[in-house]
């Protein structure tokens, strides 16, 4: 699953849970991310297809 930016405290949570895999892997459309696995459930608040805004809840 891919996830937009996070803020920066959010980011300080999740960072450290994350652990990067090598490579770099590339959506459909051709934009580039860094796989990564984690123990991390995001409870999630989904906005509008039209603005997808997804703002987190909590996490697990």
């Amino acid at each position: 699953m891919l996830s937009q930016r996070l803020t920066t405290t959010l980011a300080s949570v999740v960072g450290p849970r994350l652990v990067p895999k090598t490579g770099r892997a590339f959506t459909k459309a051709g934009d580039t991310y860094t796989p990564a696995r984690g123990d991390i459930v995001v409870e999630v608040v989904a906005g509008t297809p039209r603005h997808a805004v997804v703002t987190a809840v909590r996490l697990r």
